[in-house]
């Protein structure tokens, strides 16, 4: 690029600049404006009179649309601000192919928003979610082509270029020949990690560009290993949606499923900085707590079945324990749940008694199955129950008549009362006391209690056999059902139990189905089970799914494995396109330096891993220290050193919660450093302490593995956990252990970590 072309970019920026003042200068005019009249509107709803319900809701009308008008102003000025830092990111010019509209070749600017030139009318800066910015992705220089409104347009890439533009001033610029060069996205892969998750726009590479412009499917699946960006995409999926449905979906139709609490609050600053308001973030027990799927007994969480079975554990408990995880949460347990939903919705009330009064038939067998299997059949179990309790209560309406006037005439020929209110009271008495055996009769008929049918199953071995058939018994079938009453006893239910119940739940009473949700997002997927994915289904019928997750990410390894090829099938609705849905993977992953990749990818060598990034950086260390009690002063003194080199984010992890406290304790008295565990709705940023299982999706500079020892990690459900851990480190890793060292470290090749 010589000077003459570079002279042509500053006089280009300082003329974009220019334009986007204006266009600041007018938003803060309007945001000022539409806040006072905001608070106008507002004072009048205080000071006016209420004089009639009609003028109340007029005037919360206008407040509440002053209150969006307000909103959507200060959202546009956020973007015109943030436009101003940094307008643009990249160029392609693009020489469209006969018939030719111009004879020299468009030259696209690409940013966060669109910016059109007042004066001309032409496009300044295109968003990089519009069809035409897209080519910056997907193409290198030569024949390209993108979809527009009126069909294919193709034509040539001439020239791509990247700028990195900061407080308004070129930074750099180069042109890149290929694709989003490596050297911008070392560069910034290199840098010390911010306090939350951030934008990728400027680095989006082919594959990520497929998952996030993907329009095609009604369910796509994204299987990618650590570190490939998965979240990341999501939400700039969400962010291309918004921008490209703008007229059929907002902010409210979108719901992302994430791990815990910290991670919601991790990614929660992605989506404003692309300028689009945050989605609904949320968990999915803390979703499901919030329906009439709320369960009676006091719920497990999933953070604390980790807990349990990342703990050091040699019980004969323990073991049955590990038994029911994996069985509840196979699919020969859901087969199960449903063998029984289709056994009580088949003979449920075939044995029911003619309801009669006094030898009349109120409510014959005939009736019981006209309306049960026939009439009400679009019901679920318990709607059906509720619609015949309220028939059977219109049929005994003239019964109850002819009783009270019996009983009217009864007490007036007694002569023992002769005021008529009083006649008619006692009468209604008398009628309500011989009808309550039979009231009582058909209340019970035509209720359901779902948690005691759940229980049957684990009382009653007959009938949990007639569903699972003999080869479908766990050997220790008879200690899982102990163990299982014995926490219904005790008013709780474990996690591994919460999901098939609330499925069970879900079908006999109807789910509550949320037509609003357009968009579901599941992150993390490799940790729900099939039922989860059911349930989903049942609550979200019209919405478009991405599920994303890693296999090799699953910290409960007991739990059933999720089967991502499967996903698909699980969620599809039959009466739709069989290939309406698309599933990719990301190989590439952009996190950890090559050298911490690679001794990662040996803690699970059965996995597939796929390429790697160029960036370079010191080994892993491994440190052993001769004393657990000289542990905290050793890693005191290497996260002081890290800060020294420039290292901002720094994270100790452990296996447990109970760990990390542990050396929480041990180390605060040394260094300032913050303890995150799972009741947390707020990420801090800095020196924390974390359990691996917490951890996901997280990335740090650097990590300290906190124990790395034969006793903290030697079962496969921990090596699942170490993983984890070590691939949240961006630059440096380190691993302390006293004894004898973690067998999954041990099998590494030592050529791939430096021994210190």
């Amino acid at each position: 690029m010589d000077e003459n072309e570079q002279t042509k970019e500053i006089h280009q920026l300082e003329l974009v600049r220019s334009r986007i003042q204006l266009q600041l200068d007018q938003a803060m005019k309007n945001s000022q404006a539409f806040h006072q009249e905001l608070t106008e509107v507002l004072n009048a709803y205080w000071e006016s009179p209420r004089t009639s319900l009609w003028d109340q809701a007029q005037l919360i009308d206008n407040v509440e649309r002053q209150r969006r008008l307000t909103k959507v102003s200060y959202q546009r000025l956020a973007v015109w601000q943030k436009m101003a830092r940094s307008p643009y990111f990249g160029r392609i010019d693009f020489l469209e192919k006969a018939p030719l509209t111009r004879t020299e070749p468009e030259m696209i600017y690409i940013g966060i928003s669109t910016l059109t030139d007042s004066v001309s009318g032409e496009n300044l800066i295109y968003d990089w979610r519009s069809p035409v910015a897209g080519m910056f992705y997907d193409y290198e220089l030569g024949y390209s082509e993108y979809q527009c409104p009126v069909g294919i347009i193709q034509g040539e890439i001439i020239l791509k270029r990247q700028y990195k533009i900061s407080d308004g001033r070129m930074v750099y610029m180069f042109d890149a020949d290929l694709k989003i060069d490596d050297e911008i996205l070392q560069q910034i892969l290199s840098r010390s990690v911010d306090q939350r998750m951030r934008t990728i726009v400027n680095t989006i590479q082919r594959e990520q560009n497929r998952v996030i412009r993907d329009q095609e499917h009604r369910i796509l699946i994204v299987q990618g290993t650590a570190g490939s960006g998965k979240t990341s995409i999501a939400l700039h999926r969400i962010a291309y949606l918004l921008y490209r449905e703008r007229d059929r979906i907002t902010a409210n139709n979108i719901l992302i499923l994430s791990p815990n609490q910290i991670f919601i609050d991790y990614i929660g600053n992605v989506l404003p900085e692309l300028g689009e308001s945050n989605v609904f973030r949320t968990t999915f027990q803390e979703y499901v707590s919030k329906l009439r799927l709320a369960l009676p007994l006091r719920i497990e969480d999933a953070a604390s079945q980790w807990e349990y079975l990342l703990g050091q554990f040699a019980t004969a408990d323990y073991a049955v324990r590990i038994a029911a995880v994996h069985y509840k949460s196979s699919a020969d347990f859901g087969r199960v749940i449903r063998n029984y939903l289709f056994f009580l919705t088949d003979t449920l009330i075939r044995e029911y008694p003619v309801i009669q009064f006094r030898g009349q038939t109120v409510f014959s067998k005939a009736e019981w199955e006209e309306l049960f299997f026939k009439n009400l059949a679009y019901l679920p179990i318990m709607g059906r129950l509720k619609q015949i309790r309220r028939r059977i209560g219109v049929k005994l309406r003239p019964i109850v008549y002819e009783l009270r006037r019996d009983k009217e005439q009864a007490i007036a020929a007694s002569g023992e009362e002769v005021n008529g209110k009083m006649i008619k009271a006692l009468a209604r008495l008398a009628a309500w006391q011989e009808l309550r055996g039979l009231r009582a009769e058909v209340e019970r008929l035509t209720t359901m209690e779902p948690f005691l049918q759940y229980r049957r199953l684990f009382e009653e071995q007959e009938l949990f056999g007639r569903f699972a058939g003999k080869d479908g018994i766990p050997t220790n079938w008879p200690d899982i059902c102990r163990q299982t009453l014995e926490w219904f006893d005790s008013g709780r239910i474990s996690y591994e139990d919460s999901i098939p119940f609330l499925y069970f739940q879900g079908c006999l009473a109807g789910f509550p189905v949320k037509r609003g949700i357009r968009h579901l997002i599941v992150d993390e997927a490799q940790d729900y089970t099939a039922l989860q994915f059911e349930i989903l289904k049942q609550l979200f019928p019209d919405c478009y799914w991405t599920v994303l997750g890693d296999p090799d990410q699953q910290v409960n390894y007991y739990q059933a494995k999720s089967d991502f090829i499967k996903i698909a099938a699980l969620i599809s609705d039959e009466t739709r396109d069989p290939n309406d849905s698309l599933s990719l993977r990301l190989n590439k992953s952009y996190r950890s330096t090559r050298e911490i990749q690679e001794f990662t990818r040996e803690l699970l060598p059965q996995s597939g891993f796929g390429e790697q990034i160029g960036r370079s950086g010191p080994q892993p260390q491994l440190i052993r220290v001769a004393d657990k009690e000289l542990i905290a002063s050793c890693i005191s003194r290497t996260i002081q050193e890290l800060q020294e080199e420039g290292w901002r984010s720094i994270a100790v992890i452990a296996k447990t919660a109970a760990e990390s406290m542990d050396i929480y304790r041990r180390l605060k008295d040394k260094i300032s450093l913050i303890l995150i565990t799972a009741e947390q709705e707020e990420f801090q940023r800095g020196i924390v302490v974390i359990p691996g299982y917490l951890a996901k999706g997280l990335e740090f500079d650097a990590v300290v593995i906190c124990d790395a020892g034969l006793q903290t990690y030697h079962r496969e459900i921990e090596c699942q956990v170490l993983y984890i851990a070590c691939t949240r480190a961006l630059h440096r890793l380190f691993l302390y252990y006293t004894g004898e060292l973690s067998p999954f470290i041990a099998g590494i090749n030592p050529d791939l970590y430096r021994i210190v």
